[in-house]
């Protein structure tokens, strides 16, 4: 096709949904505005892929939790086709013998829980409350632009802003997370808690994509930044039709708004012209100009390859090449010619969010494991049969199951084509312990390891997060500190993607806020 005569005001480098977000409200505010993607299709790691055909599944990410109310609203994205199978989805934590537990949500539900572990119930009610406490401290950081350091004004109204939340939320608020920040989730929960299986479902939340044990030094702050993000969103949802009902209802709005999404369209460099960013060239050489240019790809990609490290400074490119993502979850996805039945689980919790993660001694023997490049004995792993609630992804009494199977090395010797089959085994292994008529139900299935999702996703590392979430892998240090504010030292140049701040999970922040401070400046 000939671009000679498109006009953009902006251009999106990646069609992630962080990219589409960010698309989507510069579209809606009147901008011209391309999406440019490297790959066959829009939605990145949220996208909804075929295992055999008639049996569909969300291919990476397989549950939607903290993507804001606000977004979905101010997009219109219900009138752009985006509806819920399930909303406030259940989480069990399975049980070798049976004796599954059911997270409550309601009284009824916690009643239940009390009668199953009578020592624990008091424990575990006032363990959510802290953490919803200090969750709601954290929740309104993720969705506005860390302050800029060189500006003590800045940093004082943020401090300020911080200062004030907190005592709102009652005196001791900001000291009980401050004393959270270098705790370990294990030695939080081993002091409060009798139950193996749920302090194993508690601290497999907290780790969940991070590569590190229980016991990790900062692991209990990570539990209280996914209760935040969870706060952005609406609690765990099913989308109707899988993960890529999101994508496609953000590749709606922007065609709506008049907004261009052009597939299998590789950015080789972005164009630096007099010191400023003046658009992109594409792998074929051609140019597309536009005077504002957001990246929704790697921070370390975007700056060292495409714009090019001799326009970046020494320690920025430091910083860059050290955060690298390394992903250390696998994802499995299985067509089944029937419903799994998982010995002693209710029939309607069939559709919950089913954890396998026994005991933090078994989480951290398979941390260890990961860490020394070793396939792990017993995985620990998140299951959804999202089929239960959404017929539409299988034929009529068959099924699909998703499974993120946690705690996998990033790399591993003699490389992961040799060991595939055999990770492929245990988990199937692991599962028959609980469903024993499993294996004999698969009809096909898939599985992508860090390297894979990579390559077919374009999630740098393969990483779920994007990048370290511990507190000094946040705020004013994602990615690096002179890119913490989306903006780069290029002028016309913004950060878009979950390598930025708040990180990696499907919440479309990074887009939304890096778009609306680009709108903020002019830069469109």
């Amino acid at each position: 096709m000939s671009w000679d005569s498109e006009g953009f005001d902006a251009i999106v480098v990646g069609g992630g949904h962080n990219g589409l977000v960010a698309a989507a409200r510069l579209a809606g505010e009147g901008k011209r505005v391309l999406v440019a993607e490297a790959g066959p299709r829009a939605g990145g790691a949220a996208v909804t892929s075929e295992i055999t055909p008639g049996y569909s599944v969300s291919a990476v990410a397989h549950l939607l939790e903290g993507f804001p109310r606000r977004i979905e609203r101010k997009l219109k994205l219900a009138r752009h086709g985006l509806r819920y199978a399930v909303r406030n989805v259940a989480t069990v934590a399975l049980d070798r013998d049976g004796k599954h537990l059911l997270l409550p949500r309601t009284r009824k539900e916690f009643a239940v829980f009390r009668e199953a572990l009578p020592k624990d119930a008091e424990a575990y009610r006032e363990y959510v409350a802290h953490r919803r406490a200090l969750a709601g401290l954290v929740a309104p950081l993720l969705g506005e632009r860390p302050p800029e350091l060189a500006d003590p004004d800045a940093l004082r109204r943020f401090l300020r802003r911080s200062v004030w939340r907190a005592m709102l939320k009652g005196r001791g608020t900001m000291q009980n997370l401050l004393r959270t920040l270098p705790e370990s989730i294990g030695d939080r929960l081993d002091a409060e808690f009798e139950s193996p299986l749920l302090k194993g479902a508690l601290a497999f939340d907290a780790t969940l994509g991070g590569g590190e044990g229980p016991y990790a030094p900062g692991t209990s702050f990570r539990a209280v930044l996914r209760e935040a993000m969870r706060l952005q969103g609406q609690g765990a949802c099913l989308p109707a039709g899988g993960m890529g009902a999101l994508a496609d209802a953000l590749v709606a709005a922007i065609a709506a708004s008049g907004g261009k999404i052009h597939l299998d369209t590789e950015v080789s460099r972005i164009l630096v012209e007099e010191g400023r960013v003046n658009g992109i060239v594409l792998s074929g050489g051609v140019e597309i100009r536009a005077p504002l240019v957001l990246s929704a790809i790697s921070p370390g990609v975007t700056m060292l390859e495409l714009v090019g490290a001799h326009h970046v400074e020494t320690d920025d490119i430091r910083e860059l090449r050290n955060f690298s993502p390394r992903g250390t979850a696998a994802k499995i996805n299985l067509a089944l010619d029937r419903l799994p039945q998982f010995t002693g689980l209710a029939p309607e919790l069939h559709g919950a969010r089913l954890l396998i993660a026994p005991s933090l001694a078994e989480l951290d023997e398979t941390s260890h494991a990961a860490q020394n490049g070793d396939l792990p004995l017993e995985p620990v792993m998140e299951l959804l049969l999202p089929s239960f609630a959404d017929p539409s992804l299988a034929p009529e009494g068959q099924h699909v199951i998703s499974i993120i199977v946690h705690n996998i090395p990033h790399e591993i010797e003699g490389g992961w084509e040799t060991h595939r089959e055999a990770l492929v085994q245990r988990v199937i292994r692991t599962l028959g312990g609980y469903a024993p008529e499993i294996a004999d139900a698969m009809i096909a299935g898939e599985i992508l390891m860090p390297h894979d999702i990579e390559r077919k996703y374009g999630l740098a590392g393969g990483d779920w997060h994007q990048g370290d979430i511990r507190l000094d892998g946040l705020l004013v240090s994602r990615p690096a500190p002179g890119y913490s504010r989306y903006e780069t030292p290029l002028p016309g140049l913004w950060l878009c993607g979950a390598g930025s701040h708040p990180g990696g999970g499907v919440t479309g922040l990074p887009g939304w806020v890096a778009a609306g401070a680009a709108l903020e400046r002019g830069d469109a």
